[in-house]
């Protein structure tokens, strides 16, 4: 989450072109409090639990946090693209590839925490410096269009989240489902 001196900072600023105190401050929250949800589910749970599938065939929550990262690094990468390009076109995950390169299921649950925690940091990074008149910027999404900033960081939490839900499902003692 935005710390308490950068909360300061961000909500004191005033855009330079519209005039009104940084709008999208509730967005970067929103995003930072998506690898502190994570952390909390997989505190104290042990290394097995965390790399089982729930059930035959669906993702083991060690899984799911390597797809979140994968997607989270690919979030970083168009973020950086449009804040300073023109209607770049935009990377996607390739998630199959990410999950073969990086056997997701064998790494270490903590280190995948720590690798989330940091591309959203650096992603906040960037975002907190952001006028609010440049979230309008976009870029061109193979899949979903033309979209900005804005939508892009809200579209990407709302998919995060979904994931930490998929994480708590697939950590439930009853194999994933709930009773």
């Amino acid at each position: 989450m935005t710390s308490e001196p950068d909360r300061i900072v961000v909500q004191n600023r005033i855009d330079f072109v519209t005039g009104a105190v940084r709008r999208y401050v509730a967005d970067v929250d929103a995003l930072t409090r998506v690898a502190e949800r994570a952390r909390e589910l997989l505190a104290r749970q042990p290394v097995a639990a965390v790399r089982a599938e729930p059930a035959t065939g669906e993702w083991s929550a060690a899984r799911v946090l390597g797809h979140m990262l994968a997607s989270t690094r690919v979030l970083r990468d168009q973020l950086t693209r449009m804040a300073w390009m023109t209607d770049p076109v935009l990377p996607v995950v390739d998630d199959a590839a990410a999950a073969e390169e990086h056997r997701w299921e064998s790494q270490d649950p903590a280190r995948l925490l720590g690798w989330l925690s940091e591309e959203i940091a650096e992603i906040e990074a960037l975002l907190k410096h952001l006028p609010d008149s440049s979230w309008g910027r976009a870029g061109v999404h193979p899949a979903f269009g033309r979209r900005s900033i804005r939508q892009a960081v809200r579209g990407a939490v709302g998919h995060l989240e979904g994931h930490v839900e998929q994480v708590e499902a697939a950590l439930l003692p009853t194999g994933g489902r709930r009773v």
